[in-house]
């Protein structure tokens, strides 16, 4: 990439997908399903990181944002999913340890942590392109509507620009609410 354009001025880490096991209970969960887990959320982000981050540094200059969860920041009330929920709040942690160890040459990461965004993914995995099943999900977000792929965009945009200069080692909540509403 820097050899074709020169520099790198944006990296964006959107990895994620839960277990491939039914349930995922914090009490019952399966190593080798956490270490899937792991894998496909927080190890490809600190990959991804660490790929780049020499290059930003030495043109001390970048911004990295990271995609951790809703998930990651806040238990949602059963135990279950407690593998991405898991790796979901090891990418927000990391994300504020690289902030930390990456300010000093002028390089920002930051992460959003989306709620119920109501992507095809999301729709097809939790609510089966059912209407009512979406209208209960979206009854519980304080804003009373699913979040869009677009919600999630202006944010990592806003990142992405000079307008996030003085913002680094932040987890934007894009949730609608969620983290401080009620549950």
């Amino acid at each position: 990439m820097q050899a074709r354009w020169g520099r790198i001025d944006v990296l964006v880490c959107n990895a994620c997908g839960g277990s491939d096991t039914e349930g995922c209970h914090a009490s019952v969960i399966k190593p080798e399903s956490m270490r899937k887990t792991f894998d496909r959320n927080f190890f490809s982000t600190v990959y991804s990181c660490t790929a780049i981050a020499p290059y930003m540094k030495a043109q001390r200059a970048g911004k990295i944002i990271n995609i951790a969860s809703m998930a990651g920041v806040m238990a949602l009330g059963t135990g279950r999913s407690a593998d991405y929920a898991s790796a979901k709040a090891a990418v927000a942690h990391y994300t504020r340890m690289l902030a930390q160890d990456l300010a000093a040459h002028g390089v920002t990461a930051n992460a959003i942590a989306p709620g119920f965004i109501a992507s095809g993914q999301w729709q097809a995995r939790f609510a089966k392109n059912d209407q009512q099943m979406m209208d209960e999900w979206a009854s519980k977000v304080p804003l009373a509507r699913l979040g869009t792929p677009e919600d999630c965009a202006n944010v990592i945009q806003f990142l992405s620009t000079s307008l996030s200069d003085y913002v680094t080692g932040q987890v934007i909540a894009v949730d609608g609410g969620m983290c401080r509403g009620p549950n």
